[in-house]
């Protein structure tokens, strides 16, 4: 329910774990074990995780700044910043490093490589990340909440 805030989220640095078709047992005893938020739009979900005396963020926004801000003022987190060198890897989780764009010219397109200079790959999967479109929304994004955290 909730995939593009976890992308969100690692884009901008936070360790977030997302788990699409997990079995609500089996995610509060990874909570259990990890000690992580669960964040979850899930009502079922979040009753039976108070049971157990979780850290949950119940989100009941429909629009996803309100859900931000839903995470933010559970958890206090303050002024974002989009930086690929703390991003986390979409896809894994993973943190990533830059990268000298001349050693991935095969894995990066054309028209990307001869446009942008900054690169950064994923220390796991090897996923390759520029500062693409999807950057810029995201700064978008992040600059309405930064303004109204002032």
């Amino acid at each position: 329910m909730l995939g593009n805030i976890a992308r969100k989220l690692r884009l901008l640095g936070y360790d977030t774990k997302y788990f699409p078709d997990i079995d609500d047992k089996k995610l509060i005893d990874t909570a259990i074990k990890e000690k992580i938020i669960i964040i979850s739009k899930d009502k079922e979900l979040i009753l039976r995780a108070q049971k157990y005396n979780l850290q949950i963020i119940h989100i009941t926004k429909q629009k996803q700044i309100e859900q931000f801000f839903e995470i933010i003022n559970k958890i206090h987190l303050k002024n974002f910043k989009i930086n690929g060198n703390v991003a986390r890897c979409t896809k894994c989780n993973s943190l990533t490093e830059p990268i000298d764009k001349s050693n991935y010219k095969e894995k990066i397109p054309l028209g990307v490589f001869n446009f942008n200079e900054n690169y950064w790959r994923c220390k796991s999967c090897e996923k390759i990340y520029w500062e693409g479109t999807h950057i810029k929304n995201l700064q978008v994004f992040v600059g309405k909440i930064n303004e109204r955290l002032q």
